[in-house]
């Protein structure tokens, strides 16, 4: 998420409550109209897909009338947001024209890429409104937004994902996927630190919050930077699956606010597109994911080295085989895949041998609740130049994210996350950190569980709410295990 700016005081402030009351208009008319929450954000999310690609379509004419090369727009005429959006005193005209020429229209405009992308959004969503008086005024809040300025594109990726994750805390899991905590995202970038020249890639991208952390990451973080790392940061930098129709919107609008207009989704099943020869060319030297966790298929796809049926292990062999010579990755997976025997163990023996996992953070249980009560971690591996495994791991063990254990999550004070991210360069030791060889790890069946050796007696103090926490996490574990014991027999 794009972090508040301080430049322009009270001006930028000021725009921000703006644009907050616009948007929280629009849902208090959408509400009234009858729509669901979750409809609401679907209904905002393709309506800020149209103004912003006509006013992208506006500047791309005026870039080519000073090169003499007329541009052709996508959506001319009465089809233009412009044209028709203006007919907010005629709502019933415009509510039809949407309906129904519009609609047919956005689901027809090529074959290429960009007709395919649209074909895929707006054969699956819909006009939740039920009245054109209604409609037009929604229409009305959303032409006050401009996504040519870019105040109000930083000011509206702040409050779009605020939006997204308030739905995704109401419906706990409204889309399918575990809504990955903004902190934890900002923190597996931070250690990643992607730049201009990598290729990031997110095999199950919802709604693209690594891709859009990343960029807000880049542009921070580069010098200024020239046409050509502009081409790539806004055409090839950012790659991504997802199955969902809806998340597929949304991740898409989300990186058109964060000023990436050609991000390369893909809608798709990321298992079933799964290939184990990628050539090296179609790699990518960063990845970033969370994926779908405690899901199982009902038949093992053959075409993965190590046959499965839980998807966490299926997705994390499709990271390993898509990362680049030189790559690094970074994979929230719960804790089984660390400690599981089968299919767990052999993944995690070719992840051992073959890459250099350098890191293990082992996640506060509770973390992602209200979606999950399953204890998380996250792997950070390399691919290294020789092929060279792992020596050592380096773990730590994170007990205090700066929010409580409970389904609220209000902040707390305490965070341990500063620590981890001053000692995990020279993979410090202390009273939550510690390394432990390979040599080790072998001899403990590739086990990469953390058990930290600083707190055998860590137990007899811990706070009440955390042993709480950390008894249920067991007791899903233990259901977890069953189900597959009855699977087996």
């Amino acid at each position: 998420m794009a972090k508040k700016q301080t430049n322009g005081g009270n001006g930028l402030d000021h725009r921000r409550d703006e644009v907050q009351a616009i948007i929280d208009r629009a849902c208090d008319q959408l509400n009234s109209d009858g729509v669901s929450p979750r409809d609401y954000v679907e209904q905002l999310a393709w309506l800020f897909y149209l103004k912003a690609f006509d006013e992208m379509e506006t500047q791309r004419a005026v870039e080519s009338a000073f090169d003499d090369a007329p541009y052709t727009r996508r959506l001319d005429g009465e089809y233009r947001w412009a044209s028709w959006s203006a007919k907010v005193d005629k709502p019933d005209e415009m509510f039809k024209f949407v309906q129904t020429d519009l609609w047919d229209k956005l689901q027809d405009l090529g074959d290429d890429a960009i007709g395919q992308r649209f074909r895929r959004i707006f054969s699956s969503v819909k006009n939740h409104s039920r009245k054109g008086t209604a409609f037009a005024k929604v229409v009305q809040h959303v032409n006050r937004l401009d996504f040519s300025a870019n105040t109000d594109v930083i000011i509206l990726s702040e409050l779009y994902e605020t939006l997204l994750k308030k739905v995704a805390s109401d419906a706990a899991g409204w889309a399918g996927e575990i809504y990955t905590p903004r902190h934890i995202v900002q923190l597996m970038v931070q250690v990643i630190a992607p730049t201009i020249k990598d290729r990031i890639y997110d095999p199950c991208c919802g709604t693209c919050g690594f891709l859009a952390e990343s960029a807000s990451y880049v542009r921070k973080n580069s010098k200024q930077l020239g046409g050509e790392d502009m081409d790539h940061f806004k055409e090839k930098m950012f790659n991504g699956r997802e199955l969902k129709s809806l998340s597929f919107l949304l991740g898409h609008m989300n990186m058109i606010l964060h000023q990436v207009e050609g991000a390369k989704l893909i809608p798709s099943n990321t298992l079933e597109a799964h290939e184990t020869n990628t050539s090296e060319k179609d790699k990518y030297s960063v990845i970033l994911s969370n994926p779908p966790f405690g899901g199982k298929i009902a038949e093992a796809p053959r075409h993965f080295i190590v046959s499965a049926k839980n998807t966490e292990i299926l997705f994390l062999q499709h990271i390993m085989t898509n990362l680049a010579v030189g790559g690094r990755a970074a994979v929230v997976v719960p804790e089984g895949v660390l400690f599981r025997g089968g299919a767990d163990q052999k993944v995690r023996q070719r992840l051992l041998e073959n890459y250099n996992v350098h890191t293990v953070l082992s996640l506060p249980a509770g973390c992602f609740r209200p979606y999950a009560v399953v204890k998380t971690n996250v792997l950070f591996f390399e691919r290294t130049k020789n092929q060279a495994g792992t020596k050592s791991v380096w773990f730590y063990e994170l007990t205090n994210d700066g929010f409580e254990l409970s389904t609220t999550r209000k902040p707390m004070e305490g965070s341990q996350i500063p620590d981890f991210l001053a000692k995990i360069g020279k993979r410090e030791e202390g009273d939550n950190s510690w390394s432990v060889p390979i040599e080790e790890l072998v001899e403990r069946g590739y086990d990469l569980s953390a058990k930290n050796p600083n707190q055998e007696n860590a137990s007899k103090i811990r706070p009440a709410k955390e042993l709480l926490q950390s008894i249920k996490t067991k007791e899903a574990q233990i259901v977890e295990l069953m189900d597959e014991l009855e699977e087996i027999l």
